[in-house]
């Protein structure tokens, strides 16, 4: 079952944002509130994560044989290839990954692939 809205002749698909201010954050591990300095900080470490794996991972396939294989749309094994790209990239091998000594929950790493 797909949750993917079908779209007749002539629409469109959209995706809306919408900016938004964070003001605070408790810390996990001692429930204590953050400063809004701290939390820019680790926003901004996270972002740089997430955008550090995506550039490995675009440039590890960055070439026209993984190009031509995503635009296929199928897996080696002749599968159509899910429409979520963090799974697509899943189903080829394709994985992104932080850097060496780092671990990152799952949202972020499907953030990077994305």
């Amino acid at each position: 079952m797909s949750r993917k809205l079908q779209l007749a002749d002539g629409e469109t698909a959209r995706t809306g944002c919408t900016r938004a201010a964070l003001y605070t954050a408790v810390d996990a591990k001692t429930g204590a509130l953050m400063t809004a300095s701290a939390l820019a900080e680790r926003v901004g470490w996270a972002a740089d994560l997430v955008s550090g794996m995506a550039g490995d991972l675009l440039a590890a396939h960055w070439n026209s044989a993984d190009v031509e294989t995503l635009a296929s749309g199928e897996d080696a094994g002749g599968r159509k290839l899910p429409s979520q790209a963090w799974m697509a990239l899943r189903r080829l091998g394709w994985a992104a990954a932080p850097g060496e000594g780092l671990r990152a929950n799952d949202r972020i790493v499907r953030m990077a692939q994305e």
